[in-house]
Formats: structure tokens, C-alpha cells, sequence
């Protein structure tokens, strides 16, 4: 895969796996009123309760949709309907200037960069990590509800953002076949999580979370090969995962054998 398609499929699968986060829960999806549409050829997410911008952006822009003066009027006038004004993600480098100076004429600008991106294409296998203590399984459907609960509590979220996510995750375990999460646990006591999104051709690594008390072992390393090694027994050879810029989760990717390819930045209306 060249660049742009990596950027496309990425942008695409994390679409997907963010509207079935939002939308597991159909009762709370409709007392939030969380609703994901198709507007232009973007995804328009959005929640009427909500203001974390997650749940309140646009996907798709001058990747996996159209980066066109069309799109964005047809953007503008979905959130216009509930008094909104859109939050465009723009992956860089793959937007081209061009598509970003469209959205600056339209009234958009660069807010911040939400992540950075880091992509593993490499030929070689995982390495193998020996933690003392550490015992990595992937959760069985019985276990959705635990590695929900576990994968909160290591991002250190509360409220009803983290009910969100944690229905999301606990319906992605029990229903999508595509979805393997594993759970970390030291000594019989539970430290970490991490999932594997897989796709044909890419795979994505989510909801990588180690407890506070437990950090700095290591353990994040081998939750990150564990889950590398479970695409590769299945003939992904391409896997990417986001995180906060310059965190320490960035270098325990590269340390796996990632590389920052991209920068997702957030723009607001001016």
C-alpha cells in the first residue's frame, strides 16, 4: 500500500469504528442524541449532548470523501439544522495544501493537531517481550464487560463519555469478528488493555491502556507486539495507531517498529 491508500483505508476504519462505538447502545444513542450521517460524501458526527468534539467533528475530508467546495456547503448546512457550526479532521500531509486553503476561503482554520499517526509497515515480525508477572489473553465475549471497564479506568475517564465508550467496546467484543481484544494482567491482577481492528489489508490498534500503577514496566510494549503478532498470523503486514503528540505511547510505538507518518488537525470555524 502506498501512502494515500494507507491514509485512506486508516481514515476509513477509524470512521467506522468510531459510528459503532457511538451508535452500539441504540437506547443511549437516542438519549444522547448521537447520530452519524453521510453528508457530500463526509461523515457527519454529532450529539445533542454532548460537546466533546469526538463525537461532534467531520471524517473524511480530502481522504475517504471529496475535498470540494460541494462537500463543505453540504456539511454546513447538516449542523446548521441544530445551530452547529462543523469541525473538520484534515489528516496531513495527505490533504493537499490546496484542500486545506479551500477550507481557510470557507471560513475554517487550523485549531490544533488532535494525534499523530504512526504506521508499521515493516517486513519483520513482533518482537517477543518477557514482563515479569505479565500474562496477556484476548477477552472472550464474557469478558467484554471487564476489558471495558479496565481499558476506562487506565485512560483515567468517568461520566457518561466513558459509558459511551465502554457500551461501544463491549458490543464490539461480543459482536464484530474483526475486533480481538486482549487484556494484560500482572501477577492475576488486571494492568492493561488493547484491541486490534483488522481490515483485509490494515489493521488498526485501539483503546491501548495500561493502570497508572503499573507503568513504566514495559507493559505497553508488549501489549502493543501482542496485538501486532495477532494481525500478522492473519496476514496484515500493515498497522497504524494514534496517540497524543510526543506522549510516551509514541515512542513505545516506535519502539515496536511505527513511524509518525501522520498528523490529524483539528479546524474550527474562524
Amino acid at each position: 500500500m502506498d501512502s494515500r491508500e494507507i491514509a485512506v483505508a486508516m481514515m476509513r476504519l477509524g470512521a467506522e469504528s468510531l459510528r459503532d462505538l457511538m451508535l452500539a447502545d441504540r437506547l443511549l444513542a437516542r438519549r444522547l442524541g448521537h447520530t452519524v450521517v453521510s453528508r457530500g460524501g463526509l461523515w457527519c458526527y454529532s450529539s445533542r449532548t454532548l460537546d466533546a468534539g469526538v463525537f461532534n467533528h467531520v471524517s473524511g475530508y480530502g481522504t475517504f470523501g471529496p475535498a470540494t467546495q460541494t462537500s463543505i456547503d453540504a456539511v454546513r448546512r447538516y449542523y446548521a439544522h441544530f445551530e452547529e457550526t462543523p469541525n473538520f479532521e484534515v489528516l496531513v500531509p495527505t490533504v493537499s495544501r490546496s484542500a486545506r486553503a479551500l477550507l481557510e476561503r470557507t471560513g475554517f482554520r487550523y485549531h490544533h493537531t488532535a494525534f499523530q499517526c504512526h504506521v508499521r509497515t515493516t517486513s519483520r515480525p513482533a518482537r517477543r517481550h518477557d514482563v515479569a508477572g505479565l500474562a496477556i489473553a484476548r477477552a472472550r465475549p464474557a469478558d467484554a464487560h471487564r476489558y471495558a471497564k479496565l481499558a476506562t479506568r487506565g485512560f483515567g475517564d468517568g461520566g457518561v463519555i466513558a459509558n459511551v465508550f465502554e457500551r461501544g467496546w463491549t458490543h464490539e467484543i461480543k459482536s464484530d469478528r474483526r475486533v480481538a481484544s486482549f487484556i494484560g494482567s500482572v501477577n492475576g491482577r488486571d494492568a492493561a488493555t488493547g484491541t486490534t481492528i483488522l481490515r483485509s489489508r490494515i489493521a488498526g490498534l485501539y483503546s491501548g491502556s495500561v493502570l497508572p500503577r503499573y507503568r513504566g514496566r514495559g507493559i505497553q510494549n508488549a501489549m502493543i507486539a501482542t496485538r501486532v503478532a495477532f494481525g500478522w498470523t492473519r496476514g496484515v503486514r500493515v498497522f497504524y495507531s494514534w496517540s497524543d503528540p510526543d506522549t510516551a505511547s509514541a515512542d513505545n510505538l516506535r519502539d515496536e517498529g511505527f513511524r509518525t507518518r501522520f498528523e490529524l488537525h483539528w479546524y474550527a470555524a474562524k
